[in-house]
């Protein structure tokens, strides 16, 4: 049984970790970006963990993205993407998390649909959480939605969100949480990039709010 037991283990490829970035120099690359009236993100100093990225700064008719270098994710089994959340003054629109098909996009920032907070790439997968009358959540594979699954982000506080991704065939299983609370399990998705990058995207419009993000991290995993 221990002979056994040792050849499985000895099957399995470690896990791949990436700080994709804490805003205090640790991580990688990325670029950001402006698509609407509002300014562009910036990092602040002085958060609870050190500095930290506004996304959205309470002002309206704003579309901000944030991309994080591509970290070597092609023949992924399974990813898990964590961050610190802080939303205050929440009024509109939210924030979407993609991981966006870079054969489709590149390692370029890419400007999705006219909805930030939904997180919709060609050949990608996306999370949105919107804030907007009430919060709630979808998932889509290339624009395609789910239904809308409620999530609570309580106001001024910190809070992690955790994405899932296991492949399924030529498609993948989603699951996602906020501040500890499941908000899909296992939700299953027609397909799934091979090779993929995260960006992160806000929006406000006539209403407004504050959205701060922190401690990016990108886990995968292959097969042997």
């Amino acid at each position: 049984m221990k002979i056994t037991h040792y050849l499985i283990l000895a099957g399995i490829v470690p896990a791949h970790a990436a700080l994709l970035s804490d805003f205090d120099g640790g991580g990688g690359a990325f670029t950001d970006a402006a698509f609407r009236q509002g300014p562009i993100g910036s990092v602040v100093e002085g958060g609870p963990t050190g500095s930290y990225y506004n996304l959205l700064n309470n002002q309206g008719s704003t579309g901000n993205q944030i991309a994080f270098a591509a970290t070597g994710t092609a023949g992924w089994q399974t990813a898990s993407l964590t961050m610190d959340v802080r939303g205050d003054q929440i009024s509109a629109d939210g924030f979407g998390v993609a991981f966006v098909d870079i054969a489709t996009y590149g390692n370029d920032i890419a400007n999705g649909t006219a909805e930030e907070e939904r997180a919709k790439f060609n050949n990608s997968v996306g999370v949105g959480f919107r804030t907007f009358n009430g919060t709630n959540a979808t998932v889509n594979y290339n624009g395609v939605e789910s239904p809308d699954a409620s999530y609570s982000l309580p106001a001024g506080e910190w809070v992690p969100v955790t994405i899932d991704l296991t492949r399924d065939g030529d498609g993948a299983l989603i699951s996602a949480s906020v501040a500890g609370e499941s908000v899909f399990t296992d939700f299953a998705l027609a397909g799934a990039p091979d090779d993929f990058r995260i960006q992160i995207g806000g929006r406000t419009g006539g209403a407004a709010m504050v959205l701060d993000i922190d401690n990016v991290n990108l886990t995968t995993r292959r097969c042997p």
